[in-house]
């Protein structure tokens, strides 16, 4: 595990605009992936929305049609990805760049840690593992 993240790490090195060792790894704890969702807006491009709060998760997920494990209360955030799977997540001052890979008709929710965020808006981004941005969204912390 350890070595597949480094290894990710160094690939975005490659287009990175500080040095790598400048960013926070945070680790991803999945709680639903799928290839195959049902995708009932007929989206095609990348999404991303951040949730603070399970219950808003919770209803995204109903309205989307996606199952999910049920998240667990503390101090986490929720992503839910349609259309990218993501890989690894690099936080830097006011940054999050979520880095993956395009994958047409999926999904992915997962949870990170909100410990390395200060308590102000954060600019979250999607980018292939070639350094291409697909999508971003600016989130207030709280």
């Amino acid at each position: 595990m350890f070595r597949q993240m480094v290894e990710k790490m160094k690939s975005a090195a490659k287009f990175l605009s500080n040095p790598i060792i400048q960013y926070i790894p945070i680790s991803i704890r999945t709680l639903g992936s799928n290839s195959n969702w049902a995708n009932p807006f007929s989206h095609t491009n990348q999404q991303i929305f951040i949730f603070q709060d399970p219950l808003a998760l919770q209803s995204a997920l109903s309205r989307y049609g996606i199952t999910a494990q049920a998240p667990h209360p503390g101090n986490d955030m929720y992503v839910l990805a349609l259309n990218f799977q993501a890989e690894i997540v690099l936080f830097r001052y006011l940054t999050c760049k979520i880095i993956g890979r395009s994958t047409p008709g999926s999904s992915h929710v997962f949870a990170i840690t909100k410990k390395y965020f200060p308590r102000r808006v954060i600019h979250f981004a999607i980018y292939e593992n070639n350094g291409v941005r697909l999508g971003w969204v600016n989130q207030e912390i709280y």
